[in-house]
Order: structure tokens, then sequence, then C-alpha cells
């Protein structure tokens, strides 16, 4: 079995006044895997995403990314290996879009103006999230969906070994969802570590291979798909509205 490229132990985080959000979190990531952190508003999924990517400290517990503790990284260094996508990003600029995917090369920047290998791997990321059409418009011309692609092309642009995506499918149409999460499993299936909130249960189940279930603070289930298709007991967790269904086209989740 692989060495994790992320490891999180017993990590725990509350806010300066009000009850923990999240108690003894462990888990670990491993190359070629992309799991999906799941659970209802609240359970900790963005905050669990933050203190993997160093943008929280926990208040007990630690991360290591590629054996390292998470503070021993240097920011520039940590870019290079880790990506994070963050729930919220600012709608308001007035930069290209070329420019912002470029700005995922600043890791691996020898020099002050990017290189020709730079803007080969931006328009080939931006092409790949279908986007590249949008290089020459400012961020605020752009539709939220529209946006999105960017900012997941910014993100593909530093290749990292480790993606953290918060609600990558957010404003997205149907088309560009199985766009989205079919590019992130591709990164997973290149030798990416790969981890993405989602509330999109059959996203999940048809693109990741790992399921992992936030309730009470904590882990409620973290189970292969193959298992979660087998034991839909996790899906309590959600709502008692929803089943599995199977048939001559395939497994999936129903909502009632």
């Amino acid at each position: 079995m692989s060495v994790p490229t992320l490891r999180v132990r017993q990590v725990g985080w509350r806010p300066p006044a009000g009850p923990d959000v999240l108690q003894n979190v462990s888990i670990d990531v491993r190359p070629n895997e992309f799991v999906a952190i799941m659970g209802r508003n609240g359970a900790g999924k963005s905050t669990l995403l933050d203190v993997i990517a160093g943008l929280r400290q926990p208040t007990h517990g630690g991360v290591t990314l590629a054996g390292r503790p998470l503070d021993e990284w240097h920011p520039t260094e940590r870019a290079r290996v880790l990506a994070h996508l963050p729930q919220m990003l600012r709608a308001d600029l007035s930069m290209r879009a070329e420019a912002l995917v470029l700005m995922g090369r600043y890791p691996h920047a020898a020099r002050w103006f990017e290189s020709d290998e730079d803007l080969r791997i931006a328009h080939e990321v931006m092409e790949r999230c279908e986007c590249l059409e949008f290089r020459q418009r400012t961020l605020s011309t752009l539709s939220g969906g529209e946006r999105q692609r960017v900012y997941l092309a910014a993100c593909l642009a530093q290749q990292a070994s480790a993606l953290l995506l918060d609600e990558p499918a957010t404003f997205l149409d149907v088309d560009q969802q199985l766009q989205c999460f079919s590019v992130v499993r591709a990164e997973a299936d290149r030798g990416a570590a790969c981890m993405a909130v989602t509330h999109d249960v059959n996203l999940a189940l048809t693109f990741c291979t790992r399921l992992v279930v936030l309730a009470d603070r904590g882990i409620a289930k973290d189970v292969s798909v193959e298992a979660a298709l087998d034991d839909p007991s996790w899906l309590r967790a959600f709502s008692s509205r929803v089943s599995i269904e199977r048939g001559p086209s395939g497994t999936w989740v129903r909502y009632q």
C-alpha cells in the first residue's frame, strides 16, 4: 500500500467563542484516491479542508503532507505540492482569466515573468476545464459557472500532488458538473491525492473512490464506493428520504 500523501491525525477545531466544530478526526489520503467529503450543512466539511490546507490552525492534532508536518512547509514550497480551491472566492476581480490561471504557476516560477512552458500548461488546463475561450475576458464579466471553471484550472496549473476542492461543481450546469468531476478523477488516476467536498451523492458514487461522511463533529463513515453501494446505511446521515436503487442501467441514489 502506498504512503499517504495527506495524513490527518486526531484533528479538532473550535472557534474562539463556541463549541467544537471538529473532534478527533483522522484520515489518510493516498495517491490515486479521490475522496468525497460529505455531510449535512455545518458538519465541518469546509473547516476540515481549511485545516488540511493550513488556513486554520487545529485546536489539537495535526496534519502531515508528504511525510512532513504541515507547519514545517514554507508556503511557496507547500504550494508546489498542495492546491486548494475554497468554497467562496471574489467575483469582482478585474484580471483576465488567463492571468488568474497563470497565478497557479507562481510556486514553480524561477523568475518574475511566466515562461512559455507556464503558458503552455495554463492553456492545457484551461482547455481541460473547457474555459480556454474565456482567457482574454476579465473575471467580473464571467458567469458564476464560467468563473468556477477558471478557478479549477488555476488549481490544476499548480500541478500539485494533493488537491483540496470545496464544492468544485458550485454554479456548474449538469454537463459541466460531469466534466469537473471527470477532470478531478483524471488527476487522481495520474497519481494525485484528491479530496472534494460535495453534496451530490450520485456524482460522488460515480467518480470518487471513497466516501468520508462527517457528522456529530467527527467521521461517521469512511467507506469505499463499492462498500457504500452494498451497505446504504451511511445515507441516514443525510436524510430519511434517500435510498439506493438498482436497475438494468446501474445503481444510483433515489430521492423520495
